[in-house]
């Protein structure tokens, strides 16, 4: 695995995880 998969990765993760808390934001604050 080159270096810049593993950036692509890192990146992908930390995008998933902002996504998954918007949106369990978004349904507490609309719920």
């Amino acid at each position: 695995m080159t270096r810049k998969t593993q950036k692509i990765i890192i990146y992908l993760m930390i995008a998933a995880m902002a996504l998954t808390t918007i949106l369990a934001g978004a349904s507490m604050w609309f719920s």
